[in-house]
């Protein structure tokens, strides 16, 4: 094993530093992409309007819908690479490599053209986006879709950068991208006036620019297969791995879509009130989300390589961490949350009915985080049909929970939030019952190429 190697092995060392070290370069990572959408936000709030603000924020579910299927694949491809890494196969993992990449561009390009042309017709239809609100919100998700092919790309290269434990990379790429937005930013929207197209072109071209140093990246740790640049065999591993994913962000982006729609019903205050709590609440997920990421990449390693008390080990570490982080940044936006949710322009009704969102959500953050880290250990291990399973169980609890407390008169605006952390801790009891009975620990698939070649 090279130095290179060595320096991204995650089958020897402290668990906990191991999963820390990691997780620090992703939460950073992840915090620079909560960035984009931070920027458009605040922003356009503060130099096009309130109104402007809803209609960024009405794409919301309707752009995370377009990339789940990228977050899929890039799980796909995660959860093999990370296997073969920890089982000493990576003579085996450019071949996954140059599959994942053609994969994310064919349905890359797939997913753009059904943004670009049926975009307005979905916010319309199935969003029940405002008349006054449609014509933005319609010109910024279909430049938001122009970049989407970069977008996949990016997903998927970085999963793949994760699964063998160099998560710093894919921060240095974050760096650049987030800057050129910020920056864009404030030229097309500040200055030259482009309003809600001007967010959207930085963000198009800031998402482009990060794919295309990712990729560069890539490409000089790994040469394209000569002759043999698409496996149908590494394919059919990495989409039976990435497909449920696929299919639980999907999941996760229709509750998303069912409960704007929700808001959209009780007027432009909610609308640009539940636009900020959205956007803050992405930024509280960030650590957890960097914790569960690393464990995801911890755990694949190690039952690579075949160490299963290793993985308990870093598990309960991870439960630790991601505890500790919850409650800390709970009490923060506990006691900050009114200064937060103004950083948007946001007044009156608006920036009260935020900052009850925000406070409302960070009281079981906590429950969040516990689910979270158990279900990094699952998708680690390649048990990611019953990730997307609870992902649907706790959707529907929250949706139906949601439309049921409005149509009976006992919810109000405050149905979308407050229907959080039920969901919540469904996920989470039915992920410890999963945890504890172990069938997650047979979906291990590091050998299933080996066999697939005799």
């Amino acid at each position: 094993m090279n130095a290179k190697t060595r320096k991204h092995d995650m089958t020897q060392g402290t668990e906990w530093k191991l999963i820390l070290l990691f997780a620090i370069p992703v939460m950073l990572g992840n915090l620079l992409q909560q960035l984009y959408s931070a920027a458009d936000g605040i922003i356009v709030g503060r130099f096009v309007g309130e109104a402007a603000l809803s209609s960024v924020g009405m794409t919301n579910g309707v752009t995370f819908l377009c990339t789940a299927f990228a977050m899929g694949l890039g799980v796909g491809a995660s959860v093999v690479v990370s296997q073969y890494f920890g089982a000493d196969r990576k003579d085996e993992i450019p071949v996954v490599v140059d599959t994942a990449l053609v994969l994310s561009i064919g349905v890359g390009l797939v997913v753009t053209v059904l943004a670009i042309f049926g975009g307005r017709a979905f916010l319309s239809s199935v969003m029940k986006a405002p008349d006054h609100l449609l014509d933005e919100a319609t010109i910024y998700l279909q430049i938001y879709a122009a970049a989407m092919i970069f977008t996949f790309m990016y997903n998927v290269i970085a999963a793949i950068l994760r699964g063998m434990g160099d998560s710093k990379a894919t921060l240095y790429f974050l760096i650049v991208s987030a800057v050129t937005n910020v920056v864009l930013d404030l030229l097309f929207v500040a200055v030259f006036n482009w309003g809600v197209a001007g967010a959207a072109v930085a963000t198009s071209i800031s998402q482009t620019l990060c794919a295309l140093v990712s990729l560069f990246y890539l490409r000089r740790r790994f040469k394209p297969v000569k002759g043999h640049r698409f496996d149908k065999k590494a394919c059919k591993m990495i989409l039976r791995m990435g497909i449920p994913s696929a299919v639980q962000q999907s999941i996760v982006s229709f509750g998303n879509i069912a409960m704007q729609r929700l808001v959209n019903g009780f007027g432009q205050a909610s609308i640009a009130a539940y636009t900020a709590g959205n956007r803050l609440d992405l930024f509280m997920f960030v650590p957890v989300m960097g914790m569960s990421t690393s464990l995801s990449a911890f755990t694949g390693q190690n039952i690579g390589a075949g160490d299963m008390q290793r993985v308990k080990r870093g598990l309960r570490a991870t439960l630790v961490l991601s505890f500790s982080m919850a409650v800390f940044i709970s009490v923060l936006l506990k006691i900050f949350a009114p200064q937060v949710v103004s950083l948007f322009s946001l007044s009156g009704e608006a920036l009260i009915r935020g900052v009850e969102q925000v406070q409302c959500v960070t009281w079981w953050f906590w429950i969040f985080s516990l689910y979270m880290a158990i279900g990094g250990a699952f998708q680690g291990a390649g048990d990611v049909v019953t990730q997307s399973a609870i992902t649907l169980i706790t959707l529907f609890v929250r949706v139906s929970l949601g439309y049921l407390g409005v149509g009976t008169g006992i919810l109000d605006y405050e149905a979308a939030w407050v229907t959080m952390p039920i969901g919540w801790g469904v996920a989470l009891v039915i992920s410890m019952i999963r945890y504890f009975t172990g069938g997650w620990k047979k979906k291990a698939i590091a050998g299933e190429l080996a066999e697939n070649k005799k």
